[in-house]
């Protein structure tokens, strides 16, 4: 809608001149109800009176993604002779937002700081708007709008293949449909979800996480499902007294003295079955921990795939259509050219013919009429020709524009150029040629995503069974019990990943040194002066 690329470079390097951190700020809104191109570009107007930023120097971009138009504003730091305000910038973006969705009548979206917002309104005396976003103010500070999931968290999840919204929404339905947290982590599965305890125990504990067979975060469970800690914290305790075994002590029949009732228990009770644990000391659960986040470290290689591949494949026909939509005003402008060119041509060759006009000179300037439409003509058919390799990705830079002035001298290059792009001329001088030309630039950009893939695939296949050969040697390694062949052999060979310092044992590990400071040192006894 405005702005350009340029100025934005412009901006950058007015911001390293003034030796800013930041050379620009993206904001970005989505609104949830449709709103016009002529209604996002006043509400962006209205971003840049609210921070004081020259309207005339803002890049603002808008497009579609996934069916919802979605704005962009770029604005640079510097502002000619100020820096762009920065103080309270969330609350005072909120607060415009809710403006607009005011203005607008759409539906009032809460948000976490509409206290504030309304603080503000109050003082600029704007009382109705004020008791209107007063009614989204929740009645506890515990009950505010919190995000489940960061932009970068989502971001990540793209690339992986994840949609977090839609899961989201799912995870907010199993929870609603569930009487506890059993019934919910078996709604989860059904789903290839899986609810376990948080890496950061230390930090938060109790915390759990919701991710899926991949091993892919969504986030947490009580971000997503807005539980309470204190609450969760009781499902918790409550689905572990469910799930705990109750044994009880066998009496054998008969009656049973009072004196001897432990030693009768004692020689009664089962044998207990299953798997014994074993106390491990601090040393072994640092190991071990050690041991899980290195497996996890490696599974994650595994599971690691070509930046492209997690991109959806290309649409021949979606990709054709905008091609030919972009290329329209290019292929009328060479039309309109190459119609000049004929009829200053037809002009000259009129004025041959007639042996009056060539001796009072009309042939002549003709001629010369001519010349200058044949070089305008090469120049426009380079120029259609590189926004012809721009659009289909073959050049990175748009194309130059149109030259006002031309000579001579710049008729050999112009044709040089035309000789070596004669395919792509042909193809935009004629519908039909264009069509076939677009569809074998479509099968080349596939075969050349296909063949990065594979080649990537290649390249990082020795990584990934590299990573294969040491999840097995690590699970291995939290089986073998400590101070055995097999348990010091596995450690020997994954030294590389294991530090030593940790998995040395206690003998060979050194011992602290005591240093002896300036005030630890004994004082040694003077006799007194005498004076």
């Amino acid at each position: 809608m405005s702005g350009s690329d340029w100025l934005l470079h412009d901006a950058m390097r007015e911001a390293r001149r003034e030796k800013l951190t930041y050379g620009l700020r993206h904001i970005a809104f989505n609104p949830a109800q449709f709103m016009t191109d002529t209604q996002l570009s006043e509400f962006a107007q209205t971003i840049c009176r609210e921070f004081h930023a020259d309207p005339e120097h803002i890049t603002f971009v808008i497009h579609q993604k996934d069916g919802s138009t979605h704005g962009h504003l770029l604005l640079p730091e510097w502002q000619q002779d100020h820096i762009l305000d920065s103080r309270f910038s969330w609350i005072r973006l909120e607060k415009l937002a809710r403006l607009e969705e005011i203005r607008r009548g759409h539906a009032l979206v809460a948000g976490r700081h509409d206290r504030s917002i309304v603080k503000a309104l109050e003082q600029e005396g704007r009382n109705r708007e004020a008791e209107q976003i007063k009614s989204l103010i929740p009645a506890t500070a515990q009950e505010k709008p919190r995000a489940a999931y960061s932009a970068q968290a989502r971001r990540m999840a793209e690339r992986q293949g994840a949609d977090l919204p839609a899961l989201k929404k799912l995870i907010c339905a199993l929870w609603a449909q569930s009487d506890g947290l059993k019934s919910f982590r078996a709604a989860l599965a059904e789903h290839d979800l899986l609810m376990r305890e948080g890496d950061r125990t230390e930090t938060r504990p109790g915390a759990h996480i919701i991710e899926d067979r991949k091993g892919t975060l969504i986030g947490s469970f009580t971000r997503l499902t807005k539980v309470r800690m204190a609450e969760f914290r009781t499902l918790l305790a409550q689905e572990k007294q469910q799930t705990a075994p109750q044994t009880k002590p066998v009496l054998p029949p008969g009656r049973i003295p009072v004196r001897g009732m432990k030693d009768s228990l004692n020689k009664t009770a089962p044998a207990p079955t299953g798997r014994i644990h074993r106390t491990m000391n601090m040393d072994e659960i640092r190991q071990r921990a050690l041991i899980v986040r290195r497996i996890k470290e490696k599974e994650a290689i595994l599971t690691r795939q070509a930046p492209e591949s997690s991109l959806p494949p290309l649409n021949r026909t979606h990709s054709l259509t905008q091609w030919t939509h972009e290329l329209t005003k290019y292929q009328k402008q060479l039309r309109r050219c190459r119609k000049r060119y004929s009829t200053a041509r037809k002009e000259w060759h009129k004025a041959q013919a007639s042996w009056w006009r060539r001796l009072s000179g009309i042939s002549r300037r003709r001629k010369q009429v001519m010349e200058e439409k044949f070089l305008q003509l090469l120049d426009m058919i380079r120029y259609v020709v590189q926004a012809l390799l721009h659009i289909t990705g073959l050049r990175a830079i748009p194309p130059e524009p149109l030259r006002t002035i031309l000579t001579p001298q710049d008729k050999p290059a112009l044709e040089r150029f035309i000789k070596e792009y004669d395919d792509e001329f042909t193809a935009m001088a004629q519908p039909v040629k264009l069509s076939l030309w677009l569809n074998q630039r479509f099968d080349r950009m596939v075969r050349a995503r296909d063949e990065r893939i594979r080649r990537w695939d290649k390249a990082h296949q020795p990584e990934k069974k590299q990573a294969g050969r040491e999840i097995t040697q690590l699970r291995a390694l939290l089986k073998a019990r400590p101070d055995t062949p097999e348990h010091k052999e596995l450690v020997h060979q994954l030294a590389h990943l294991l530090p030593a310092e940790i998995f040395r044992p206690p003998e060979l590990k050194p011992e602290p040194k005591q240093e002896i400071t300036r005030q630890d040192k004994p004082k040694q006894w003077k006799p007194p002066s005498m004076s």
